[in-house]
């Protein structure tokens, strides 16, 4: 679930969520002692699905939410490491950072009931970074990761309203998004 808030506009909570994510990578391993380097690089595609529809209102202003779809073509360059821990166990990072080389953001405006057309915006400039360290045991393991993307506004498309040209544009504006948590694994 996901809060939004918004300067101006209002602000909505629990809002679902879909995150999807698929990456061809290519590394070298580098043993150093007892610790294992890789380095690697791909190409990854993120989907995001989110769905704001409702709506809420202040003394001033009114948020009428919509469903949004993002979708970015990314280049990822990264380095991991696992190193030896006592009693069997293993350290396990990872620091990458991640090229946009392609985004599409697809806004359903038709959802907010006001005769606005649906939205497509190209999104060309943006880059993220994921950090994560995992403790290992076992079958198990454990640990924080922080995942942070910041990207450009989109470019610029004529806004429809019923149907008609409104003489306005639309855009997605500049935004910056900030996962964090713990993580707990046990592959099957």
């Amino acid at each position: 679930m996901v809060d939004y808030t918004s300067n101006g506009t209002g602000s909505a909570s629990g809002n679902p969520d879909l995150y999807l994510e698929a990456r061809g990578l290519v590394g070298k391993d580098w043993e150093i002692k007892n610790v294992v380097l890789v380095s690697y690089v791909g190409v990854a595609y993120r989907y995001l699905y989110n769905d704001e529809r409702g709506s809420s209102c202040t003394a001033t202003t009114c948020y009428w939410g919509y469903r949004r779809e993002s979708n970015y073509i990314y280049l990822p360059v990264g380095l991991s490491f696992r190193a030896m821990a006592p009693n069997n166990a293993r350290w396990v990072g990872t620091l990458e950072y991640d090229h946009l080389l392609a985004g599409r953001q697809v806004s359903r405006l038709s959802d907010g009931g006001q005769g606005d057309a649906d939205l497509t915006n190209r999104q060309t400039q943006g880059y993220g970074v994921k950090f994560s360290v995992m403790f290992e045991k076992g079958k198990w393991s454990v640990g924080p990761f922080v995942h942070y993307w910041n990207i450009a506004q989109s470019d610029k498309v004529a806004t429809y309203k019923n149907g008609v040209p409104d003489g306005k544009v639309g855009y997605e504006p500049s935004n910056n998004t900030l996962e964090f948590g713990v993580k707990v694994a046990q592959p099957f």
